[in-house]
C-alpha cells in the first residue's frame, strides 16, 4: 500500500508526503515507528517513520505535479492545500541487495517522488533475521540510530520497534540484549538500565 512519495531528505533521512484519504480527521495512513519500503532505481530502500508533522504550504515551493492535480483535489478536499501538507521523516534502516537484507546506508539516495509503501509482516521479519531458518535478529541498524537521533531520543521508537518484533515471533529478551549491546559499544553504559528496564516491557 502506498502512503506517500519522497519530496527531500538526504541518505540517512527521507521528508515524505503523505496522502491522506481523510485530511480533515486525525487520521495518518503510518505511525510513528511504521517500517516503510520505498522504491529505487534498482533497490528498495527500508526505513522507520521517526516523525510525523504538518507544514504549511506557504512556506514551501509547490510542486508542477501538485498544481496539476490542484484543481481536482480542491474539489475533494476544500482548502485542503491552501493549508498544509501531511509529513513523515523516514530514518533510512538500510536496503535489500537482491533477496538479502543490508542494514547500512545505500550509496545514494532514492529519486524525488519515488513511493513509499507500508511494508508487510513477513517483509519486515525476512529484513531482521539473519537468515529464512535461524530465529536469530538482525538490528545491525540500531548502532547508527543511536549515533544519529540520539541515546535518549530513540527509546520511545526502539521500544515501538521492539514491540512489534516480538508480535511477529521474535525473542523480546534477545532484542534487548542485542539493542543493549550498541549502548554499551557506544559508550552509553550509564544508559543501559534504563534502556533495559524501558524495552522489557510490554505493550
Amino acid at each position: 500500500m502506498q502512503i506517500g512519495e519522497v519530496i527531500g531528505g538526504s541518505l540517512s533521512k527521507l521528508l515524505v508526503d503523505v496522502k491522506r484519504d481523510e485530511p480533515t480527521e486525525d487520521l495518518w495512513p503510518v505511525d510513528f515507528g511504521s517500517f516503510v519500503k520505498i522504491r529505487g532505481r534498482d533497490r528498495d530502500l527500508i526505513g522507520v517513520v521517526v516523525d510525523m508533522y504538518y507544514e504549511p504550504l506557504e512556506r514551501g515551493k509547490p510542486r508542477p505535479r501538485w498544481l496539476e492535480e490542484k484543481k481536482i483535489l480542491d474539489r475533494i478536499y476544500p482548502d485542503l492545500h491552501e493549508k498544509h501538507m501531511s509529513l513523515a521523516e523516514v530514518f533510512t534502516l538500510g536496503y535489500w541487495k537482491g533477496r538479502k537484507p543490508c542494514q547500512k546506508l545505500p550509496a545514494f539516495p532514492p529519486p524525488i517522488h519515488s513511493a513509499v509503501e507500508l511494508i508487510g509482516d513477513e517483509g519486515i521479519k525476512g529484513f531482521h533475521s539473519t537468515d529464512s531458518e535461524s530465529q536469530k535478529v538482525r538490528l545491525d541498524y540500531v548502532n547508527r540510530m543511536i549515533s544519529e537521533l540520539g541515546a535518549g531520543r530513540c527509546l520511545d521508537l526502539l521500544k515501538v520497534i521492539v514491540d512489534k518484533l516480538e508480535a511477529l515471533g521474535m525473542d523480546r529478551n534477545e532484542l534487548v540484549s542485542e539493542i543493549t549491546s550498541f549502548y554499551i559499544a557506544l559508550g552509553q553504559e550509564e544508559m543501559v538500565p534504563l534502556v533495559s528496564s524501558w524495552l522489557s516491557q510490554g505493550e
